[in-house]
């Protein structure tokens, strides 16, 4: 795997856009607030969607997996959605061809996850891997039919697929929403295609270990608590990535560390994080599309509940931080 590839995918602060002041650290703000407009939908047009509840996938002339009609971001169709990488052969001849260069030399894997991924990233087999069928799965439903946007993304697409020790590996892939594939393309499938931009693969032990630990804790400790933190995420965030409220939620789940560094002070005070829920903000301007992620943590034995928040924009392909994580208070 490249440099690229390995770096960590979750940052404390990504870069803002140009021209724009980056995010004020929370700890500057005496009394952090959250306008209660931003709750209120900026434009009926776009309607606020909760991560609690499962986005559609695909695009507005298209229906899903499920065979219901699906809705795309029809303001400008990007695609930021997290998922699991994997490879079919579009039709018998590419597969025969697979078949026969796997086995070139007595060669022998432990697994076909480590047959398809030793041959496929091979230099002398880029022809196989040029014709190969790389689809995304959102939670083991088939959501996407990934096209490298150019070659870089091949290669990428290709270290997507390599085996992890867990079985729990996931991908982030940034990209342009496209067309219903023809059932015929793709070993039957009929889902919508997606123009690569962008894909960063790892394992969760890679994300995890990425985020700086608050305080004293133990390192085995606050692994603990962050996987469960990035577990209960990707439930709530069970979506296609492709309303902006979706795609604010997927970019805070792997490039957020204050959501697990707040969740584990949250876990040390008896609270466990019950819900998230994403809606467009009042800030968002004709330049700027801008949605305020809210979470919310409910004690154990009082019931009671505690809420942070932070904006996101998501105007272009890549979202990124407006406001810094902070807690959320009612005036």
């Amino acid at each position: 795997m490249d440099a690229e590839t390995t770096d960590p995918l979750i940052a404390t602060s990504p870069p803002p856009e140009a021209g724009t002041r980056p995010p004020t650290p929370a700890s500057a703000h005496a009394v952090p607030t959250l306008d209660p407009e931003d709750l209120r939908p900026a434009r009926p047009a776009a309607p606020a969607v909760s991560a609690v509840t499962q986005a559609s996938c695909g695009c507005s002339s298209a229906a899903s997996p499920g065979g219901t009609e699906v809705e795309a971001d029809p303001a400008l169709g990007y695609v930021y959605v997290l998922g699991r990488v994997h490879a079919v052969f579009p039709d018998l001849s590419v597969q025969h061809e697979f078949f026969q260069a796997a086995g070139a030399g007595g060669r022998t894997d432990s697994s076909d996850a480590e047959a398809m991924y030793r041959v496929l990233s091979a230099p002398e087999n880029r022809y196989i891997a040029r014709q190969m069928c790389f689809v995304l799965s959102v939670q083991d439903v088939a959501t996407y039919i990934l096209k490298p946007a150019d070659p870089t993304e091949l290669d990428e697409l290709v270290e997507a697929l390599r085996p992890v020790r867990d079985h729990r590996d996931l991908a982030v892939v940034v990209g342009r929403l496209g067309p219903v594939v023809p059932p015929g393309a793709c070993q039957g499938l009929s889902v919508p295609e997606v123009s690569v931009l962008k894909v960063w693969a790892f394992d969760r032990k890679e994300l995890i270990g990425a985020i700086e630990r608050p305080g004293e804790v133990s390192k085995k400790e606050f692994a603990r608590g962050a996987t469960e933190t990035l577990d209960r995420m990707l439930q709530l965030s069970d979506n296609a990535g492709t309303l902006p409220t979706a795609r604010a939620v997927n970019f805070l789940t792997v490039r957020s560390q204050e959501i697990y560094q707040t969740s584990h002070r949250k876990r040390e005070a008896g609270y466990i994080l019950s819900g998230v829920e994403a809606v467009p903000s009042r800030l968002s301007t004709r330049s700027q599309t801008v949605v305020t992620v809210v979470f919310s943590y409910t004690h154990r034995q009082t019931n009671v509940v505690e809420k942070c928040f932070a904006r996101v924009g998501v105007t272009g392909p890549f979202p990124y931080l407006v406001t810094a994580f902070q807690s959320y208070c009612n005036r």
